[in-house]
């Protein structure tokens, strides 16, 4: 989810830069592998530069901003659709943009159907990537914020720093139980993983620049498997699989 010109910016380099699609690329497979069988709609919110709607045409892309290749505007805070009226919601990098996740949490549970799939590519706080992203990308990790405390939410969406790259850490990983506590009724988690350990970074991502040319990424790919064991320490994503309840 970002502002339009970054959005062609990114959308550009897309399209020059075959490793970055490489990379995303395996990423969508696995979303679209774990999408609910449905005849109802499929929203990606925060489609910014709107590559997963060209690797998948029939899902709705969404943002608040608009461009040409977006289908719907929208703050994700109100999702303009009915109850149980969605199949499954895709967020690629977004949940981290949210000034209050919780009511996006929310939100995703009213419009989605019984076991709809609520799911979520974002960043994630090794302590490989902690000195990468601290170096390199401009959004912090503020791990203090209670997200549950709307006194404290409101002071944390007049600050400066938003948005916050460890919202998906605090709400999936450290506070969890809470988390779960909270949406008992509604979600039940069914994925939860580190991913993403080396060959992104080295890509240099959605920059014009990468540290490794396109005829590494095989041998990089198969680097990423061995590393699995240790993505507690490397890991620059996760990867979250939230499934609607039924409703009682």
């Amino acid at each position: 989810m970002t502002i339009p010109n970054a959005s062609k910016q990114r959308r550009k380099i897309w399209k020059n830069k075959r490793i970055l699609r490489e990379i995303y690329q395996d990423w969508y497979k696995q979303i679209i592998a774990d999408l609910k069988p449905s005849g109802n709609k499929t929203l990606e919110i925060g489609a910014g530069s709107g590559n997963f709607k060209d690797f998948k045409p029939d899902i709705i892309a969404c943002d608040i901003e608009p461009n040409k290749w977006i289908d719907r505007t929208f703050d994700a805070h109100k999702i303009p659709f009915k109850n149980g009226s969605i199949g499954n919601i895709v967020l690629i990098d977004t949940l981290h943009h949210l000034s209050d996740p919780i009511t996006f949490l929310y939100e995703a549970a009213r419009v989605l159907e019984e076991n709809g799939r609520l799911i979520m590519l974002e960043p994630f706080p090794s302590p490989l990537s902690l000195l990468v992203y601290k170096i390199f990308h401009p959004e912090p990790f503020i791990m203090d914020v209670d997200y549950f405390n709307s006194k404290r939410i409101k002071k944390y969406k007049n600050s400066l720093y938003s948005p916050n790259q460890a919202i998906p850490f605090l709400l999936f990983f450290k506070n969890y139980q809470k988390t779960k506590q909270v949406f008992d009724k509604t979600f039940c988690l069914t994925k939860r993983k580190k991913i993403c350990f080396i060959l992104y970074p080295a890509s240099g991502g959605f920059k014009n620049v990468s540290l490794i040319s396109d005829s590494m990424t095989f041998f990089m790919k198969y680097l990423e498997i061995l590393l699995i064991p240790f993505k507690d320490l490397l890991a620059f994503r996760c990867y979250i699989v939230l499934e609607r309840k039924e409703f009682i």
